[in-house]
């Protein structure tokens, strides 16, 4: 059975409790996005255009909802499902034919005549990451079909960057981040498991970052990669231990090491940053950044210790409030 009966439909769908449907309508990651693309346009001056944050709100929803749909292919029975999960598998023939072709349409309309050229690119070299993400670890199906798809995008991808209006170095960096997840799409082909050579969550956490920052990354232009470098590199830090702190608990794990190292190393790296703007050995700009993502760490800390009196569905929320609560300190500093 692949489908639940609508009476049970209709109970699952009363029990949903009302803070739950944010998640469930897969809102959280655009609404963290957009607020701290804000705060990233804030602590440097600079003002974005409306436009620039319903891109990156569109863009992160469009993401998510191919993410959770593709997830539900891979299951046998909805059994396995969880709430967010259900709703998707239930609705994913309207979302994938009704839903995504319109959203697409409209960011194609965004991407040629109200993104600034320079933003476009950025967008157009993460959306090829985004898209081999997707095919090496949410497509199901033929490994061997998906790793042919990934081989040719990637090398499409390649040609498409070497050919970008865009730095030297840049087309460099994105050339070897392209031919990493080709690498590891291999490495999945031959059964190694693909969580020893880079996690799914750290991968994840990675684009998102990339994502929040493209638009600032352009228009503050820095006079040296360090700042834009550690800004993508704390905010990575702090959504790997949001995303790998979800799965844990979704695990039922009591105890991971890895997620403890995870998150110390990510406050001893936020503090290093906080003490180095203090000492002016960084831009003043870090210094409401370091402090909001030190806040989201404690935060994200306190709900952790606390997570076997939360179901995985209250873990979830609280965790993602964790990353936002703290975002004023930003406009404090």
């Amino acid at each position: 059975m692949n489908d639940l009966p609508p009476a049970s439909e209709l109970a699952h769908a009363r029990h949903t409790p009302w803070w739950l449907w944010p998640h469930v309508l897969s809102l959280e990651a655009p609404v963290v996005a957009v607020l701290w693309q804000a705060a990233l346009a804030h602590a440097h001056g600079i003002r974005l255009t409306p436009m620039l944050t319903v891109g990156l709100a569109l863009a992160c929803w469009v993401v998510y909802l191919l993410d959770r749909t593709l997830d539900t292919y891979s299951v046998k029975s909805v059994a396995e499902l969880d709430v967010r999960h259900l709703f998707y598998h239930r609705h994913r023939r309207v979302l994938l034919l009704g839903v995504l072709p319109p959203a697409l349409v409209l960011q194609t309309w965004m991407a040629l005549w109200v993104i600034p050229e320079g933003v476009l690119w950025q967008a157009v070299s993460l959306a090829l990451l985004v898209a081999l993400y997707l095919a090496s670890w949410s497509a199901q199906g033929s490994r061997v079909s998906r790793d042919v798809f990934v081989s040719c995008a990637g090398l499409g991808g390649i040609m498409l960057i070497s050919n970008m209006p865009i730095s030297s170095g840049s087309k460099f960096m994105l050339s070897l981040l392209v031919l990493g997840v080709m690498v590891l799409s291999v490495l999945r082909q031959l059964d190694i498991r693909m969580g020893n050579v880079l996690p799914k969550e750290m991968t994840a956490a990675l684009l998102f970052a990339m994502g929040c920052t493209t638009s600032t990354r352009f228009l503050a232009m820095p006079e040296t990669i360090t700042e834009p470098v550690l800004e993508c590199l704390l905010l990575t830090l702090l959504f790997a231990c949001n995303l790998h702190g979800i799965t844990c608990r979704e695990a039922g794990l009591q105890t991971d090491r890895k997620h403890s190292w995870l998150v110390l190393g990510t406050l001893v790296f936020t503090l290093a940053v906080f003490e180095s703007v203090k000492y002016g050995l960084l831009e003043h700009s870090l210094r409401g950044l370091a402090l909001a993502a030190l806040g989201a760490v404690l935060l994200h800390s306190l709900v952790q210790v606390s997570r076997r009196h939360f179901s995985v569905d209250a873990y979830r929320v609280l965790a993602d409030l964790a990353l936002i609560v703290p975002l004023p300190l930003v406009w404090l500093r």
